[in-house]
């Protein structure tokens, strides 16, 4: 009689998947995680850098300190966490008012002396005492206060009493020059100016990329603001900025960007302004479409975001779509030939590594490296807590000195019968 033989076939993982669980090194049994380094053989030495997904900023420490670049054989290497964070900068200084006259139908004109220093200024700050005011102003220069070369044409400056947000600072390309002549194109009433003040502005632009997670909507919106917020699902995501969509032809709102991590208030990180309108005064020409559709703050970090544009008794701008920004972090090594590479993370009592790496290697070198990608995720099965005894197990701790406690009364009733 012949028997009949069923054979079950389980499909094997295909060749090359890492498993979901693996162990590191001896040395590494402290971080939690680990995730392949996927670059491609090299016949010489070269620097390579990985930008780190969205889901490591919550699960390494917030300032990324326990990050480590290993080989397969468990042995740490060099690596420098580099990101174009961007930076502006302004050095103030006092100007003086030479003269300040009012031309009835045509603007206000205020000649400034910067000073005989010569040295190099770009920004200039328009004190006035005006609590609800949107002007444009043109900004000259010149060596002797006679001929003068524009450096600025139909600039905006505006201030909401309601909100008390404005911008008074206008923006001009470097100049050396002594004397500026800044003309506000309010032709119906003089402009009130108390004051100028000068500088030099140090603007390096961040590197910016949107951040995953849409900003939906807030269905509470109150009438005067439009309200989005969205939950990136892992905290402290670093963002910087806002990007905003329209198809409004003509618009001026005031922004504001909260922020919440874990079970915390919201907390103001950033406000600023979008804008588009035409040049009012083109000469005829088809009008220049002045825009402004970004909101940068100072880097701040967090899970949940909120974006509010102040609408005060305007309708809400039509089609609106912000985006929520952030500049990533890369990781920059030196590839040797014949190795492979594994990023580690997860240890929350490590201090963060200095190597000469970072200092030996110039920003622009950084920035070339070619760049590769990280695989997924793996839990670390050798993982040990590098928290001490008495931490990790605090209820024993004191169930132990309940314990003495109680045999030490006992002793001392004792010792008193």
């Amino acid at each position: 009689m012949k028997r009949l033989i069923l054979c079950v076939v389980l499909p094997l993982a295909p060749i090359g998947v890492t498993p979901a669980r693996a162990q590191l090194a001896e040395a590494w049994t402290h971080w939690k995680y680990f995730r392949s380094i996927d670059v491609v053989p090299a016949n010489e030495p070269r620097l390579v850098r990985v930008t780190l997904p969205i889901e490591i900023y919550g699960m390494a420490q917030p300032s990324l300190a326990d990050l480590r670049v290993i080989r397969e054989d468990g042995a740490e290497v060099p690596f420098v966490l580099h990101a174009r964070v961007g930076k502006e900068e302004r050095q103030w200084r006092p100007a003086e008012i030479a003269d300040l006259g009012f031309t009835p139908s045509e603007h206000t004109q205020i000649v400034i002396d910067v000073g005989s220093d010569h040295d190099a200024h770009n920004a200039l700050e328009i004190q006035t005492g005006v609590n609800e005011f949107f002007s444009w102003v043109d900004v000259a220069a010149s060596d002797d206060a006679e001929d003068w070369r524009i450096l600025n044409e139909k600039a905006p400056i505006y201030r909401y009493e309601d909100t008390r947000e404005g911008n008074t600072v206008v923006s001009y390309p470097d100049t050396q020059a002594r004397w500026l002549r800044v003309r506000v194109l309010q032709p119906e009433r003089r402009f009130a100016v108390y004051g100028c003040r000068v500088a030099y502005e140090l603007v390096e632009k961040p590197e910016l990329v949107g951040l995953p997670g849409r900003l939906q909507p807030d269905p509470a919106n109150e009438p005067k603001e439009s309200r989005w917020e969205v939950d990136l699902g892992v905290e402290n995501v670093p963002g910087a900025a806002v990007r905003f969509e329209a198809v409004q032809p003509e618009f001026h709102r005031t922004v504001r960007v909260h922020a919440r991590a874990g079970d915390t208030d919201w907390e103001e990180v950033g406000r600023g302004d979008i804008y588009r309108y035409p040049n009012p005064q083109s000469d005829g020409a088809e009008p220049e479409i002045r825009t402004s559709l970004q909101v940068r703050f100072a880097e701040a970090r967090a899970r949940h975001w909120r974006v509010s544009v102040i609408n005060r008794n305007d309708a809400p701008i039509e089609v609106l779509a912000p985006t929520l920004e952030g500049s990533p972090r890369h990781v920059v090594f030196r590839q040797e030939t014949g190795a492979t590479y594994r990023l580690v993370y997860g240890n929350q009592r490590i201090a963060a590594p200095e190597y000469d790496l970072a200092r030996l290697t110039p920003k622009e070198e950084l920035e070339a490296a070619l760049p590769f990608g990280v695989g997924s995720e793996v839990a670390n099965v050798g993982y040990l807590s590098p928290e001490p005894w008495s931490e990790r197990h605090p209820a024993l701790l004191w169930l132990a000195l309940a314990v003495a406690v109680a045999v030490l009364g006992l002793l001392a009733l004792r010792a008193l019968r």
